[in-house]
């Protein structure tokens, strides 16, 4: 990465930022002054309390997002402290992880954040994660049978299947290994990431193509799957690497940094504006090389 481009990441106008770049691009530990000091400007920011808010409001999709606004921002559950703890295991209580679509993005935040210590986090993961299909993939989950009839063969559900990659990713970058880790990497480098199997120039989901951000449980763009492979050790010279980085190129300013294409109306946080240059995008893609 251009010295330009970090000295930009690590601007402290967006501690956020700077202190995911601190301990995942440049590897510092957490004793580390720098990011000692990061987290504390942090933990004092208008951008944390607004977080803290949201974590405190009774809607689980806002807890939800919270949780994933502080594990993308690289906060730990010792950094929230007493604030996080009864908001996480009442939010577990309440829904039993099964929120439509996200659980998975949900476990990896609390995987992030530490919490796969706690039994009932592990023993979730690891009942969810016996669920893959043959095919290296997971199946959707809707009751509805005009879209999921149980009487009917599936494959699995491309969206879906993202979440938990990404699941296994954060897992793996902890020192744990998954048992379904290479069938899951394989369902994704056999399509060269983002495409069909019978027609390897159309998108499985056309925003894989993109980089949406923050992510969305049915909508992760490209920078955040390229980085989950590469997280788990695809080598970067590989036939469906390569069709990542070249994806993620089209996204690509003259100067080095890559520009936001969508995001929710209302993201779990505020990243940026759509079409332009988004110091997250760019920190993926740069620890996806």
């Amino acid at each position: 990465m251009d010295k330009k481009i970090l000295d930009w990441l690590l601007d402290e106008e967006t501690p956020e930022v700077r202190l995911r770049t601190l301990k995942e691009y440049e590897r510092l530990p957490e004793e580390d002054e720098k990011v000692v000091d990061c987290k504390r400007k942090l933990l004092e920011s208008k951008t944390y309390e607004r977080g803290l808010k949201k974590l405190k409001k009774d809607k689980p999709w806002d807890k939800y997002d919270a949780i994933m606004a502080f594990a993308e921002w690289g906060l730990t559950r010792d950094d929230i402290g007493k604030d996080i703890d009864d908001e996480v295991f009442g939010l577990i209580k309440s829904t039993g992880f099964k929120m439509l679509c996200g659980e998975p993005l949900l476990l990896r935040n609390l995987v992030k954040l530490r919490y796969y210590s706690e039994e009932i986090v592990k023993n979730e993961i690891d009942t969810i994660l016996k669920g893959i299909k043959d095919d290296g993939g997971f199946g959707c989950i809707s009751t509805n049978k005009k879209i999921n009839d149980p009487k009917k063969p599936h494959k699995s559900c491309a969206r879906y299947t993202v979440e938990f990659l990404w699941l296994v990713a954060e897992l793996h970058l902890l020192g744990y290994e998954m048992g379904c880790e290479s069938a899951l990497v394989r369902y994704f480098t056999k399509r060269n990431i983002f495409y069909r199997t019978d027609d390897m120039k159309t998108p499985m989901v056309d925003v894989m193509l993109g980089t949406f951000y923050p992510p969305d449980p049915i909508k992760i763009g490209a920078h955040n799957i390229v980085y989950a492979l590469r997280m788990l050790g695809c080598d970067p010279k590989s036939e469906a690497m390569q069709a990542g980085y070249k994806v993620l190129d089209q996204h690509k300013l003259d100067n080095g940094r890559y520009i936001l294409t969508a995001s929710k109306s209302v993201p779990a946080f505020k990243a940026g504006n759509v079409g332009e240059e988004n110091k997250w995008v760019t920190l993926y893609a740069y620890m996806a090389q």
